[in-house]
């Protein structure tokens, strides 16, 4: 009965951030923290104080759906790094995925951080890739696109939809759970505009993909907020979402518990606001 622990939407930025990077990068980094203080002290220990909840009370795979970073600088991968390893989280048990965020630097930010600071946690984590559990698949997934930093939406490509169904796939043959780790939700969550500014864009043709099998569980940020959504026609919750760490801190932290082929929230012991 394996504990999956999921965070999301740490934001982390590297030090004297106010002063890095000229005009332009200002001028971007003070957009995407409207209302927000650029604090990187204040944000590595919030990743830090969530990280050390989830493992005070223990789990099996750790999932961190996106936003890692505030624009996907090498400087602020490689402060996820630090605090993943000051709290000593074994690589093997993580699954990181990226955000919209996690790019706006570069279009291929994400690549080059699985190539560099996150190098450890590539075979957990790089796009194609699974974790095998004794009663779950979890497949992680890109939903990044290249975009200018004042747009947030997302985008799964042809390639990673087909490796989303072989994942899928292999837990209906083993019949287990199979859970996809990926930024935005799966389906609309927007009027028609803003949807195209910050929401899924190919939701529809996921759709047929994550519903195949009915054990398909998507683990999700982008929203901030702790969500169970459902699918249109489904009688139970199927799409988990987490609040992002930068804001809730240690009640940021979710946990499911899975029993035969289903993912169930533990919702008792992740909502206690740290």
């Amino acid at each position: 009965m394996s504990v999956i622990a999921h965070l999301t939407d740490v934001h982390l930025i590297e030090s004297d951030a106010r002063r890095s990077g000229g005009f332009g990068a200002a001028a971007r980094r003070g957009f995407l923290n409207i209302g927000r203080p650029v604090d990187d002290g204040a944000r590595r220990l919030s990743f830090a104080a969530a990280l050390g909840r989830a493992m005070a009370l223990g789990f099996d795979h750790l999932v961190v759906t996106g936003d890692l970073t505030e624009e996907g600088t090498v400087e602020q991968f490689e402060a996820v790094a630090e605090v993943l390893d000051e709290a000593g989280v074994d690589p093997a048990r993580v699954t990181l995925v990226p955000g919209n965020h996690d790019v706006y630097a570069r279009a291929d930010a994400w690549g080059d951080a699985l190539a560099g600071p996150l190098r450890l946690y590539a075979r957990t984590s790089a796009p194609g890739s699974m974790v095998e559990l004794s009663d779950l698949v979890i497949a992680p997934v890109s939903t990044t696109r290249a975009q200018r930093w004042w747009r947030s939406a997302g985008e799964v490509s042809s390639p990673e939809r087909r490796s989303i169904g072989i994942a899928v796939q292999i837990a209906a043959r083993r019949g287990v759970a199979a859970v996809i780790a990926q930024h935005h939700p799966p389906t609309r969550v927007h009027r028609a505009a803003w949807h195209w500014f910050d929401g899924l864009l190919d939701h529809a043709a996921m759709r047929p993909v994550l519903r195949a099998v009915e054990s398909t569980y998507v683990l999700h940020g982008h929203l901030h907020e702790r969500r169970d959504d459902r699918f249109e026609g489904e009688a139970n919750p199927h799409i988990f979402g987490a609040a992002a760490v930068m804001i809730e801190q240690g009640g940021a932290l979710r946990r499911y518990r899975v029993e035969g082929a289903e993912l169930a929230p533990v919702e008792a012991e992740g909502a206690h606001r740290g």
